[in-house]
């Protein structure tokens, strides 16, 4: 059966409407399920957080102790707080994304996979870890990581030690993952955080203390005065 001139004048629009507002349409898709999934755990950057925590207890007087606390928050920092819930977006299984996550991250010789997993983390969560510099290192934070990630394998596996100086690489790592990247994600969705790793989505956190807030419980206070005085009448 053949469309009329009208029908298939309005398919022709739907299909331009569909491709001026298709990328807007996915974007916003995937920010709701990113906040779903942070909503749903609320408490996934803890482990790292205490991770970095604990690194930074030890930096001036246990090196080797230091770098692994370090690394294990870059690793558990990366996967949990940010590639897993960009992938989760996308796949909509929490199992496949968890898969997926550690697929790639644990053979980064994988090119093709790495390239487009941290392609969608710079889409859809805004960082970027190829071109990203922490303010005192001239190299982007990507090769940082696997620097980190090849001196942990050797002090695991061949009881090597670390450098003041690998410790201190590897505290700067973890703390921009951390401290940086995972609020950054966050907080592009409408999101933020309390105690450093709490993730929270009520709005009024964000003036509490301010003079919005003031406004805020002024105006609150206010239609409460009127509600009870028509209910009085």
């Amino acid at each position: 059966m053949s469309m009329t001139p009208d029908e298939a004048r309005y398919e022709e629009y739907m299909d331009q409407l569909y491709e001026e507002h298709k990328e807007q349409a996915i974007q916003e898709f995937i920010d709701e399920r990113l906040q779903s999934y942070y909503g749903e755990h609320r408490l996934l950057a803890k482990q790292a957080f205490g991770a970095l925590t604990e690194a930074k207890k030890l930096i001036h007087t246990f090196a080797t102790a230091a770098f692994l606390s370090s690394a294990i928050a870059v690793e558990v920092g990366l996967r949990e707080t940010l590639v897993k819930p960009i992938v989760f977006g996308l796949v909509h299984t929490l199992s496949v994304a968890s898969l997926i996550t550690d697929m790639v991250l644990s053979r980064p010789d994988k090119k093709k996979y790495r390239d487009l997993l941290l392609h969608l983390l710079r889409e859809h969560g805004d960082v970027d870890l190829y071109s990203h510099k922490r303010p005192d290192s001239r190299r982007p934070i990507w090769e940082e990581i696997m620097e980190v990630k090849k001196k942990r394998d050797l002090i695991v596996h061949q009881a090597q030690t670390a450098t003041s100086d690998e410790a201190n690489l590897a505290l700067g790592v973890a703390s921009t993952v951390i401290e940086n990247f995972f609020p950054t994600v966050v907080g592009r969705i409408g999101l933020h955080l309390h105690e450093g790793f709490r993730i929270c989505d009520d709005w009024k956190c964000r003036y509490k203390g301010t003079e919005i807030e003031s406004i805020l419980k002024a105006h609150n206070k206010a239609n409460s005065a009127d509600a009870k005085s028509r209910a009085a009448d």
